[in-house]
C-alpha cells in the first residue's frame, strides 16, 4: 500500500488534512479528512473516486499518519465504516450524461447523494461547504480550480449507474 495526504483551509471548519491509502498504482482504498481545529474526522472506506487526481498537491505519507485518526483497533473496518458504503448495485446505468459544465453545483449535488464526495475528491469544496458556491457552474468552477471538466463529469456520470444508498439519500 501506498500513503499520502494533501491539506487545504475549509471555510468555517479551519484547516483539514486528508489521508489517502492506495494500492501499487495509486487507486484509492480509502480516506479520511481530519478538521484540525474542531476534531472532526469523516472516514470514507468505500469512496465514489477510486483514483487520485491531484497528485501535484500531495504529499507522502504512512499507515501510522492514517490510523492517528483512522485506528485499526477502533473495530471500523474498509468494510464495515457506515458512511462511507456506497450503492455498487447496478440500475442499469443510462448510457448518456446526465451531469454537464453548466449545470449549477447545487444542480449537480442534488442529483446523487454522493456528488460532494466526488467535488472533495478533486478537491473542490464538495466536503464541508467548502469555498465553491451553489450557483457557479460545473465547468465555472472546474475552470477556476484547474480541474479537468471531462474527467469530473465523467466520474458523476458513473454516480447515475449506481442506486444510492438508503441512509445517504436522507442525510
Amino acid at each position: 500500500m501506498q500513503y499520502f495526504k494533501s491539506s487545504q483551509p475549509v471555510p468555517g471548519k479551519g484547516f483539514a488534512w486528508t489521508f489517502y491509502e492506495c494500492d501499487d498504482n495509486r487507486g484509492i482504498q480509502r480516506y479520511l479528512t481530519f478538521f484540525t481545529e474542531t476534531g472532526e474526522v469523516k472516514r470514507v472506506s468505500d469512496p465514489v473516486v477510486k483514483e487520485l487526481y491531484d497528485g501535484a498537491n500531495l504529499m507522502d505519507s504512512s499507515l501510522e499518519e492514517l490510523e492517528l485518526h483512522w485506528p485499526a483497533d477502533s473495530g471500523e473496518s474498509a468494510s464495515s465504516t457506515p458512511q462511507a458504503s456506497s450503492g455498487n448495485s447496478s440500475s442499469g446505468g443510462t448510457g448518456f450524461k446526465t451531469f454537464s459544465a453548466d449545470m449549477t453545483v447545487g444542480e449537480a449535488m442534488s442529483m446523487h447523494p454522493r456528488v460532494s464526495e466526488v467535488f472533495a475528491a478533486f478537491h473542490l469544496g464538495g466536503c464541508s461547504s467548502c469555498g465553491i458556491s451553489q450557483i457557479e457552474t460545473v465547468g465555472q468552477v472546474c475552470g477556476a480550480y484547474g480541474v479537468d471538466l471531462e474527467t469530473l463529469l465523467e466520474v458523476l456520470d458513473g454516480l447515475m449507474d449506481k442506486e444510492p444508498e438508503p441512509e445517504a439519500a436522507s442525510s
